[in-house]
């Protein structure tokens, strides 16, 4: 399928924000909007949000990743966890994906790690986000969407010698889970949400794919098994509309193995409803 790269420059409260959208020569009624954590800018590391966009625009799913105000090529300044200016930046993206895909009737927001409060505080308040798929999300507990997170005492082992690019990614931020847990908490608690988006993620109520790393040894042990380009995907419903996937990743420093599963989970997931 043929892929059209757009780069775009839109604003939000007067700052000029960057991003890029993967449109497909058909897109589906149904796309997704990349919003990067607070470690990473529209590209993500080791492009991984680049190589994933096009994955899934080559599966007729149009993609806008963009920088927030302060990230990247983006103006303006950044702001802190749970700031009303992220919810603005959101609201903005969306708006400006929906005029540049005319054939879009709904959209998707991925999210990883501190992102991925931000992108259910305005899907809660946005009817045209119908889902959220979130990496290795860092949630709060008043920001907790359901009850979809790893049992207690689950947490796998660490896996000694040679680590892939897609577990290092995740170990980074798990390591950041402490710090950024804490001032979310505090942030949310204290600082309204603007920009259509509600300070209650827990109205949200479409579907929900949440994606974790994994040991490549072990799975859920609840779910049934799959694979996409040499990584195991173990799938585990929880309830009607949330799904989790944990991935194990070969031992692929480039990462493709990973990204790939991803789109595949991501691809799956979208077609599915």
């Amino acid at each position: 399928m043929k892929l059209e790269q757009r780069a775009l420059r839109f604003h939000a409260a007067g700052a000029g924000l960057i991003a890029i959208v993967d449109v497909p020569e058909r897109p589906l009624a149904r796309g997704m909007l990349v919003l990067p954590d607070s470690t990473q800018y529209r590209a993500g590391s080791h492009r991984q949000f680049t190589l994933l966009s096009r994955l899934l625009a080559g599966r007729g799913i149009a993609v806008m990743r963009f920088d927030r105000r302060g990230f990247g090529d983006s103006e303006g300044d950044a702001g802190g966890p749970g700031s009303a200016q992220s919810g603005e930046d959101i609201a903005a993206a969306m708006k400006e994906f929906f005029f540049h895909v005319p054939e879009m009737k709904e959209s998707v927001i991925l999210a990883p790690g501190d992102a991925a409060p931000l992108a259910a505080r305005y899907a809660a308040g946005d009817p045209r986000v119908t889902g959220l798929a979130l990496l290795d999300p860092l949630l709060p507990p008043a920001l907790a969407i359901t009850s979809a997170t790893a049992p207690a005492g689950a947490t796998a082992p660490p896996r000694p010698g040679f680590r892939s690019a897609a577990e290092r990614l995740f170990r980074r931020a798990s390591a950041f889970r402490r710090a950024a847990e804490r001032a979310q908490e505090r942030a949310t608690a204290a600082a309204p949400v603007t920009g259509g988006a509600s300070p209650a993620a827990g109205a949200f109520g479409g579907r929900v794919l949440l994606v974790s790393a994994g040991s490549a040894a072990g799975g859920t042990g609840g779910g049934t098994a799959g694979s996409a380009a040499g990584s195991t995907c173990a799938l585990e419903h929880q309830g009607p509309h949330c799904r989790r996937v944990q991935i194990a990743a070969c031992a692929d420093s480039a990462g493709s193995a990973w990204r790939e599963a991803v789109a595949f989970a991501c691809a799956s997931w979208l077609s599915s409803w």
